[in-house]
């Protein structure tokens, strides 16, 4: 980068100020200088010199900072060289005692006024080089004395000299006090209106939380509106199906409401639904729950997580809390204001989306209006699915280890306990409708226990000497196999929940052990 670029930049405070107090200051040494060498009869030389010196260079000077990429290093450069250019004057003066006293007192003021004590020395040396130059050339001499007129305006000039240096501080101290100020003032301004910014902030985040409520709650009964409700069921369906929980949806009708608009009027009618909501709200007491206002006088509440049995239960206190509430209503047979509620529930992916769920839960409503009213119904495949349940409930029972049992054989004793152990851990599952993920992990643990029991044991029966050891273990593969096919089956949720337990526990465990497995019990005996 060139340091003279050819559009001058612009120059600075400091460049300015020193052109015109090198200027004034140089001129009046041009005079005081003057004076001295006319005395002496210097020649014409000298006087080329001496104008060149205190009238040409600093115009020189200035223009070389102004038009520097950093014209204010330029600058302070320039006072180094004012420096050595005045050591050199002090020399061919022959050391002038005022003359020499003014020009270095105006030079180390100026050097300390810009770049303190520190250049101070160095500034010294400058001159002190720039004599030796002269003295190198020239000689030494010395011949300090000066005439008078010289000596006061030598004296009057440093004095001025340091009275300018002083005001000119003064001024830029002033100015700098001044600037303080305004940005004191700007940042007391500057707090102000961040102030009213962060107020405006959280208006804004206020009126936005207002404008989601708005967006997602029903105004009447501040329930979540349809649209929150479809967006929330679609993600809690998703998420049921994936972790094998089951997902009840519970959809509520107020009986008879047009009949009570007509009667009681809208007034009435909105404070009704008001009421209905609140009871409804009460019984979404999970984090999960939803209640929201599906259209009209129906409603619905979303229950992720929540069996058919648990579910049933809450909407029949949900309804006994509606009719609790007594509110009048001449027009219905019960004389006050109830609900007819429809009940669905996915499990194992017995809805494929959110509008099988919903219309099923809407045709168990139908029912339950057409019914008589004041009841709750479950949707028809969840009646049967209950009844699966119930079924499992009753026809699967838990595996109970009994001292006959044993086979006298420690280790195959020991394993055998297990095994009963872990179907009922499955059992246990089963009954607690636990995720179909979870229940296939313990299946998964119970088929391989098995089958390191049945390797232990065909090694035991096989060195007892026992004559239908081949066989034995032929129905050990046949039945690890078809566990095997009945799991897979069960993972792809191709089999309800009891078919796989009956096999594993009573075919795979219990019925294997208590019967196929007696038959070496003898064998066992013989060999001990």
């Amino acid at each position: 980068m060139s340091l003279y670029p050819e559009t001058p930049t612009k120059t600075r405070w400091l460049v300015h100020m020193h052109h015109r107090m090198r200027t004034a200051s140089l001129a009046l040494m041009f005079v005081a200088s003057g004076m001295h060498i006319f005395a002496k009869n210097y020649s014409a030389i000298a006087w080329a010199l001496l104008a060149m010196l205190f009238l040409v260079y600093p115009h020189v000077q200035y223009w070389r900072a102004s038009r520097a990429v950093d014209c204010v290093k330029a600058e302070l450069d320039n006072l180094l060289l004012d420096s050595v250019l005045l050591g050199v004057f002090m020399a061919a003066l022959e050391f002038p005692l005022w003359l020499s006293f003014a020009a270095m007192m105006a030079t180390l003021t100026n050097n300390a006024a810009n770049k303190g004590w520190r250049a101070v020395p160095k500034n010294l040396l400058a001159m002190l080089a720039g004599a030796l130059m002269w003295i190198a050339v020239r000689g030494f001499k010395f011949s300090p004395d000066t005439d008078w007129p010289v000596t006061i305006f030598s004296m009057v000039g440093i004095c001025g000299y340091v009275l300018v240096i002083g005001n000119a501080g003064f001024a830029r101290n002033l100015q700098l006090r001044r600037v303080r100020e305004e940005l004191r003032t700007r940042e007391k301004e500057l707090l102000k209106a961040n102030q009213a910014l962060v107020i405006n902030l959280q208006e804004i985040e206020e009126l936005q939380q207002q404008l989601r409520e708005q967006a997602t709650r029903d105004a009447l009964t501040t329930l979540y509106n349809r649209r929150y409700l479809d967006a929330t069921l679609e993600r809690e369906l998703a998420s049921c199906k994936r972790e094998g929980k089951p997902l009840s949806l519970i959809m509520i009708d107020v009986d008879d409401f047009k009949k009570f608009n007509d009667r009681y009027g809208h007034q009435a009618g909105d404070e009704c639904l008001i009421a209905v909501a609140k009871t409804l709200q009460a019984s979404a007491k999970r984090a999960s729950d939803l209640a929201a206002r599906y259209g009209g006088e129906e409603f619905l509440l979303v229950l992720p997580g929540m069996d058919a049995t648990t579910a049933q239960r809450l909407a029949e206190e949900l309804r006994r809390s509606v009719e609790a509430l007594e509110i009048p209503h001449e027009q219905s047979h019960s004389g006050k204001v109830t609900v007819s509620i429809g009940l669905a529930v996915m499990t194992n992916d017995s809805y494929k989306d959110v509008a099988g769920l919903l219309r099923a839960a809407d045709e168990a409503l139908y029912h339950a209006k057409h019914g008589g009213r004041n009841q709750v119904r479950l949707a028809a495949q969840t009646r049967r699915a209950a009844r699966v349940a119930e079924s499992v409930a009753a026809n699967l029972v838990q595996l109970v280890w009994h001292p006959a049992y044993e086979s006298g054989q420690a280790e195959l004793d020991a394993q055998h306990r297990a095994l009963f152990g872990h179907v009922n851990d499955i059992l246990a599952a089963l009954l607690l409708e636990r995720p179909i993920d979870e229940v296939a992990a313990l299946i998964d643990t119970l088929i391989c226990d098995v089958a390191e029991h049945f390797e232990d044991e065909e090694k035991i029966i096989l060195a007892s000497g026992f004559p239908g050891a081949a066989a034995h273990a032929a129905m050990h593969r046949e039945l690890i196999d078809h566990a095997g096919y009945l799991v897979s089956r069960f993972k792809t949720r191709d089999l309800d929940r009891g078919e796989p337990f009956h096999f594993l526990a009573h075919d795979l465990v219990a019925r294997h052990i208590l019967r196929e497995d007696r038959e070496f019990f003898p064998h066992l005996s013989a060999q001990c």
